[in-house]
């Protein structure tokens, strides 16, 4: 059996900032240091035997801290990576151009609508869905219990909820995932999967003097 942690990175500035980062390689801003940290100690005691992430820094980055309690390789994974939003990377919802299709307006509504010169969800969800596949194929063994962690983005996290749920790929954005949002999933050699968690963040209600930070979580 494995189990397998399905992280989401911390805040970043395009995200303080309602920009689309896609393949962009961001930062993450003061808060979401502050929001790996928290997940450290919430991971702290944590049997891991695995961990991957985006080959993105903003990912790398949580991985690194969140991970810091844990003699642990962490493997970058660019199947992992966000999805491509192509022309729109950098920019916010008000920055945007609809003229080449109005359907842009409702894009998450279109699986098969692929960005301006990036992904389709269908496409992010073919490629996630590969890498998610290697790893059970590497790690999964049938009579042991086995932990992975994986730190992704928004995009990813929901596809692979979604894959273990086996929801459709047009009902994928209406999944939250707050930044560094735990998800945890089971599977089983002969029942597939079994999802246990679902954009949990306790971790982030640890400390009221920080709530100030944190009262406000962005998608």
């Amino acid at each position: 059996m494995l189990r397998i942690l399905v992280i989401r990175h911390g805040e970043t500035f395009s995200n303080a900032e309602n920009r689309f980062s896609g393949h962009q390689d961001v930062d993450l801003n003061e808060k979401g240091i502050w929001q790996a940290e928290q997940l450290a100690n919430r991971l702290k005691d944590e049997q891991i035997d695995f961990a991957y992430s985006s080959d993105l820094k903003r990912a790398t980055c949580t991985a690194k801290i969140g991970l810091k309690y844990h003699n642990i390789e962490v493997k970058t994974e660019p199947l992992f990576r966000e999805m491509s939003f192509g022309k729109w990377e950098g920019l916010n919802v008000n920055e945007l151009d609809f003229d080449e299709d109005e359907r842009l307006m409702e894009w998450w509504k279109y699986p098969d609508l692929s960005m301006p010169g990036g992904e389709s969800t269908s496409e992010l969800k073919e490629r996630v869905l590969t890498g998610l596949n290697r790893i059970i194929k590497e790690h999964n063994e049938k009579d042991k219990e086995k932990t992975v962690v994986i730190v992704c983005h928004g995009g990813v996290a929901r596809i692979i909820l979604a894959i273990a749920l086996d929801i459709p790929t047009g009902k994928v954005w209406h999944i939250r995932q707050f930044s560094t949002a735990l998800n945890v999933i089971k599977f089983f050699t002969k029942n597939g999967y079994y999802v246990e968690t679902v954009n949990d963040i306790n971790h982030l209600r640890v400390s009221k003097k920080k709530e100030k930070v944190i009262e406000k979580q962005e998608d």
